[in-house]
């Protein structure tokens, strides 16, 4: 199985922190795995540097790629499911992260990439597992002549 978490981040620090995607890694890994005071410190760190993903829109987008089960959860969160010829799809959208978990060949989480990357800018994938992470759709450096 593999899993990622997928974070909408805001423009200005997507745009700053460009080449610089382990500082988010760190932080989200981080929050993942302490508790406390700090929990809530990091938690509010992530909240202003995060937007809100857009529940309808994203659910709308994928819905193609997901003819199995579609339902919402008490939390507020989204789940689709897909199961088809040995491979599983599962993504859950909540407010703030979608979480991508795949079973089975690449060619299925390589399709859901590609309507992310088509659909909005500014999504950092990361795969806490293996500890892999970067943008779904690359920012673009201005070039200053």
């Amino acid at each position: 199985m593999r899993s990622y978490s997928i974070y909408l981040i805001k423009e200005e620090f997507a745009q700053y922190y460009y080449g610089r995607e382990r500082m988010f890694f760190n932080l989200f890994h981080q929050y993942a795995h302490v508790s406390g005071s700090l929990k809530n410190v990091l938690s509010r760190q992530i909240h202003y540097i995060t937007k809100p993903i857009p529940l309808l829109s994203v659910h709308h987008v994928l819905q193609p790629l997901f003819s199995d089960t579609s339902n919402m959860t008490k939390t507020g969160a989204c789940q689709l499911l897909s199961k088809k010829e040995g491979q599983v799809l599962e993504v859950t959208i909540e407010e703030r992260m979608l979480q991508l978990n795949v079973y089975g060949s690449y060619d299925t989480e390589t399709a859901v990439f590609e309507i992310l990357r088509n659909f909005k800018g500014d999504l950092l994938a990361i795969d806490y597992d293996h500890k892999r992470f970067g943008w779904i759709k690359p920012v673009k450096e201005r070039k200053f002549v």
